[in-house]
Order: structure tokens, then C-alpha cells, then sequence
């Protein structure tokens, strides 16, 4: 899973593209979507003429209702075509068709009764990898098995290997009984049965037989094995890599809009970044508000890049390191001989050299109330007085505010000007802190990883245990704690896989110091104890993970024990310790 989840949309499609065996994907209307490299060379065809096409048009298989998902011949091009078919499902709903295929060739003569054929290395491979358990008997007899059986069954894949399937202990293990009878249904019926079956750890299983039939004789059964308590774990993590490639189109609009700067994962800094398109072509006051390290300068020179006036400066102002006394001076710019130490030729101000272009006006809220009138003028009138001078600069500048603060408080408080809030309050944009939109945490954590590797000319890596805690991990510091942790371990570290025990103290209490999780202060019955940890825990969770799923594989229990535990405690999805 950890490997699963550690994939992006580039290499995922990179991985795609390059599998040894032909690969097509359509989507829900039967349209093809993805046309590998070797699908292009079985086919003879590129892939951009059949990109849109319907699957239709470049081979009809024939399939009847009973031979769903098993393997089928097609002759292409006087070249006999194994392939393999399965859907997938995208949000609940069906969601297109896998197709997996390669050449085959006669491993007997043709003048010899029995037809055999030998599957290639490369098709050998592609029986490998799959997640699902794959049985080929011929003639009764067990001729190949892939890994997958055993680790859905806990059998060893050599047991059975070249044995007769009705020899097979089925009264000892109800998957081999499953088995048998799938395959004695699968020769009387000369038809694709399923049935369902039940493992001794309580996993639930289909076991479809799938017949291959030549001049009205089964040659070969294939059993298909699917463990279903497992693919509904998985359920989750499949619909979200699914996603990421059926998204490509959104995913490279939101990479041309960013220019890769901004990594958006999470569907509620996406609808940042539109609003932000939207809002960088209308010259408008934008007020970015956010906790400290979110990223608000970064997304104020992301609507400065999109707007029209890009060719213009864009003058960043920390609004909390200017002293009063010099706030005039600075923001104004004054005249020669306006004050003692002033420079003989004068200083234009900083709202003078963002003329034409943008000034960011950040941490808004520091500004002292003296300091705030003198700036609500110049946003009203748009022109300054330089200190010492007398002419009135007349001036063509766009403002973008920032605070960390909470300005609508503040001005109850009487500690912020109504006047300039309102001024100011015209676009205002909240940038959510990073806690809220963990989807982001994992492709942050890539990014910086891949600058400071290259920057520092290192080769670190992620663990799958590392991710988890710093998915886990509050961050109060946002986007910029998580950016200086990372930098921290890749200089510090002296080890090319970058582990939990590696992050900061704070970050990472050692899992074996059981005091740091757990305080023990009073006394109280001990099952009352139980329960309490109990629901704090799995309230922690529910709060970490977005699907009770998702929050079972992170306890180490059944989906069916969350559920039930929720109930009893009475939670629901998101609620807070």
C-alpha cells in the first residue's frame, strides 16, 4: 500500500506506458484513453489515431454475458492475442475497461490432436503481477500458479503445483473444497461459474472458473481467486489513483496555472487556485487571509503572474517590520533635505515603485492605528505626497493584503480601523492551514524533498512508516515547518532512507516510550479507563484519515469494528477531540 500511495500522476502514467504487455484503458462510454507503447506495436497502429476511438473500432472480442473478466484469443494481424479484460469502478460508479494482452505462440505442432500453447515470458510476467490469485489447470492438472494465490490463501503455491485438483484437500481448507467444485461445475457446464467461499481468518473470497474452450472441448480452466474483504480495503486507494489519472486534464490546467510552484492536491486549495484565476484578471483590492505559513506572498505572486500586470513590479511590504516613525518615509518616499540623514537626491517610496504594477501589503494586522489612516488615504485617493514635498504623485497600483490575523475581531476591539477593513475586505480569500487539507501533506513533502536532493546533491528517500506520521502531524507551523523539516533531514541525515526516528522530537515520539502517549494522572475503574482511551484514539484518527477505512488500516482492526465502535461511542466522521 505504502509503495501503492507513494505514486504520482506523472510516473503512474509513466509506469503505464512503459508495461511490457499491451495495455488499453477506456473510459465509462467505451472510448479509448490510454494506448500503451506495446499496444502500438501489436496493433501496428500510433497511438494518437486511435486516442477517442471507440474499443469497437480497433477489435470486436465477442464476449457473451457468461465470460465476464477472463483471458480470450483474438487473432491480430495473423498474430494470435491473449487478452485479459477487467472494469473498474471511479466514485461508486462503473468506470471503464482494463484490457492487458500479449502474442502467443504454439508451443506443439499444429499436426498434433491436443492444442497447447506456451505463454510467453512476458505474459508469464503479467500473470505475475497480478493482485488477484490465478490458477491454469489443464486436464485436471494444476499447471501454473501465481504468487497472489498464496498470499490471499496462505497456501503455498508448490503444494498444489502439478497436482490433480480433485486429489486436493478440500475437507481441510475451504478455498482448495471452493476450488474443486468451481472447476467440476466449470467442466459440466462448459460455462464461467463463480462462487464465493470463506478463509479461515474470516476473509471472503470469489473464485471464478473460466473455461477455454477448442473445437467444443475445454483445453484449459481458469481459476480467477479475489479476496473481496481485501479489495474492499483497497476500494478507497484504487479510486483515488483512478482519479488522479481520469483528472489529468484538471491536474494540467492547475500545473499550467501554477507553473508547478504550487502543489494542490486537496479539492479545497484547487478552488483557491480558480478563485485566483479568476480574481487576477479583475483589478481588484485582494485580501489573503491565513494562519502563519500557508503561503499567502507565494499566492500573491501567483495573481501578479496571471494578471495584466505581470510585465509591472510587484513590491512585497512586511507591514509588522516597518518602525511608525519611518512608516511615511517609507511607504511615501520624501524629498532631498527632507529630514537630517535624508539622501541628497530624495527616495521614492515603496507604493512609488510598485507604480504599474502590484504592492503586497503583508501582515496588515500589525499596523498601528496612526499608520492605518494614512494608508486608507492613499488606497482612497491613489495618489502620495512624498515627505518634504508638496506635488501629489498620482499613482496606478493594485493592492493585495495579508494578514494572520483575525481582522473582523480586531476591529470589534477597536485594535484595527472599520474604515481601512472595509476598504481592504473587498476579495477576501482564507487559505486554509495545512492540517485541514492533508491530501496535500504526501505531495508537499515529494516536492521539497526532490528540490533539497537537488539542491544539496543528496539521494534521500521516504519510508512508508515516515509518511504516516507526517500525514498524522498537526503542523501549527504549516507549509513552512513542513518545508523546514524536510530541509533538516536531508542535510542532517546520515542515512539514505529517511526514517520516523529522524524528524524532530516534537514531531516524532519513539513508539516504544509508551509515557509520551499516554499519561496516567487519577484513578478510575479500569474499564472506564479502556473505554476512555478507547474513544479518544479513535476519535484521533477519524480526525487524521478520511474514510473509516482508511482509519481500520491505520488501527490494525476490520472496517466492521470502527463502525461498530463509532456507534457505541456515538462519533461521526470529523469530529474533534
Amino acid at each position: 500500500m505504502a509503495c501503492i500511495s507513494s505514486l504520482n500522476t506523472s510516473s503512474l502514467l509513466s509506469i503505464l506506458e512503459e508495461t511490457t504487455c499491451g495495455l488499453i484503458l477506456t473510459d465509462r462510454k467505451g472510448k479509448i484513453c490510454l494506448f500503451n507503447k506495446k499496444a502500438e506495436k501489436i496493433f501496428d497502429i500510433p497511438a494518437e489515431e486511435i486516442l477517442g476511438r471507440p474499443f469497437n473500432s480497433l477489435v470486436a472480442l465477442h464476449l457473451s454475458k457468461e465470460e465476464e473478466k477472463c483471458f480470450l484469443k483474438q487473432n491480430i494481424h495473423d498474430k494470435e492475442v491473449v487478452f485479459y479484460r477487467t472494469s473498474f469502478r471511479h466514485n461508486g460508479k462503473f468506470g471503464g475497461e482494463l484490457y492487458l494482452f500479449d502474442v502467443l505462440q504454439d508451443s506443439l505442432s499444429r499436426e498434433n490432436t491436443a492444442f497447447s500453447f506456451d505463454i510467453s515470458q512476458t505474459f508469464e510476467s503479467l500473470m505475475e503481477s497480478f493482485y488477484d490469485g490465478i490458477i491454469i489447470i489443464e486436464n485436471d492438472r494444476i499447471v501454473k500458479v501465481n504468487s497472489s494465490f498464496s498470499r490471499i490463501t496462505g497456501l503455498k503455491g508448490k503444494t498444489i503445483l502439478n497436482r490433480d485438483v480433485n486429489d486436493l484437500d478440500g475437507e481441510t481448507h475451504v478455498c482448495l473444497h471452493t476450488i474443486q467444485e468451481v472447476v467440476r461445475l466449470v467442466n459440466q457446464l462448459k460455462k464461467s461459474i463463480t462462487s464465493m467461499g470463506k478463509l479461515r481468518q474470516g476473509n471472503e473470497i470469489y473464485v471464478t472458473g473460466t473455461p477455454i474452450i477448442h473445437k467444443e472441448r475445454i483445453f484449459q480452466v481458469i481459476v480467477h481467486i479475489r479476496d473481496i474483504t481485501e479489495l474492499q480495503l483497497l476500494k478507497d486507494e484504487v479510486s483515488r489513483l483512478m482519479a488522479m489519472y481520469l483528472s489529468t486534464p484538471e491536474k494540467t490546467r492547475i500545473l499550467q496555472l501554477t507553473g508547478g510552484e504550487i502543489i494542490a492536491e486537496s479539492r479545497i486549495m484547487r478552488g483557491i487556485l480558480d478563485l485566483i484565476a479568476r480574481v487576477a484578471h479583475v483589478d481588484t483590492t485582494v485580501l489573503l487571509e491565513g494562519e502563519s505559513g500557508t503561503g499567502k506572498e507565494m499566492l500573491a505572486r501567483l495573481i501578479h503572474r496571471l494578471s495584466a500586470r505581470r510585465h509591472g513590479p510587484f513590491i512585497p511590504v512586511n507591514c509588522g517590520a516597518i518602525p511608525e516613525n519611518l512608516f511615511e518615509s517609507e511607504l511615501f518616499g520624501y524629498e532631498r533635505g527632507a529630514f537630517t540623514g535624508a539622501s541628497r537626491e530624495g527616495k521614492p517610496g515603496l507604493f512609488e515603485l510598485a507604480n504599474q504594477g502590484i504592492i503586497f501589503l503583508d501582515e496588515i494586522g500589525e499596523l498601528p492605528l496612526n499608520c492605518q489612516v494614512k494608508l486608507l488615504k492613499i488606497i482612497e485617493d491613489l495618489e502620495i505626497i512624498r515627505v518634504g514635498g508638496r506635488c501629489p504623485i498620482k499613482l496606478n497600483v493594485r493592492i493585495i493584503a495579508a494578514t494572520n490575523r483575525n481582522l473582523k475581531k480586531m476591529v470589534k476591539e477597536g485594535e484595527f480601523r472599520e474604515d481601512l477593513f472595509y476598504r481592504l475586505y473587498i476579495v477576501p480569500i482564507e487559505i486554509p492551514p495545512l492540517r485541514n487539507r492533508r491530501e496535500d501533506i504526501f505531495p508537499l513533502s515529494w516536492h521539497f524533498l526532490r528540490y533539497y536532493n537537488k539542491k544539496y546533491n543528496q539521494s534521500k528517500t521516504f519510508s512508508a512508516e515516515i509518511i504516516q506520521v507526517l500525514e498524522s502531524y498537526n503542523w501549527p507551523g504549516n507549509v513552512r515547518e513542513l518545508q523546514n523539516v524536510i530541509e533538516r533531514m536531508v542535510v542532517l541525515c546520515g542515512e539514505e532512507m529517511l526514517q520516523p526516528h529522524h524528524l524532530p522530537h516534537n514531531i516524532y515520539k519513539d513508539e516504544h516510550n509508551e509515557s509520551s502517549m499516554i499519561q496516567v494522572k487519577g484513578i478510575m475503574p479500569l474499564e472506564q479507563a479502556h473505554a476512555l482511551v478507547e474513544k479518544k484514539l479513535l476519535t484521533n484518527v477519524l480526525s487524521i484519515k478520511k474514510t473509516t477505512r482508511e482509519a481500520a488500516r491505520l488501527l490494525g482492526v476490520d472496517h466492521s469494528t470502527i463502525v461498530r465502535k463509532m456507534r457505541k461511542y456515538g462519533l461521526k466522521k470529523g469530529d474533534e477531540v
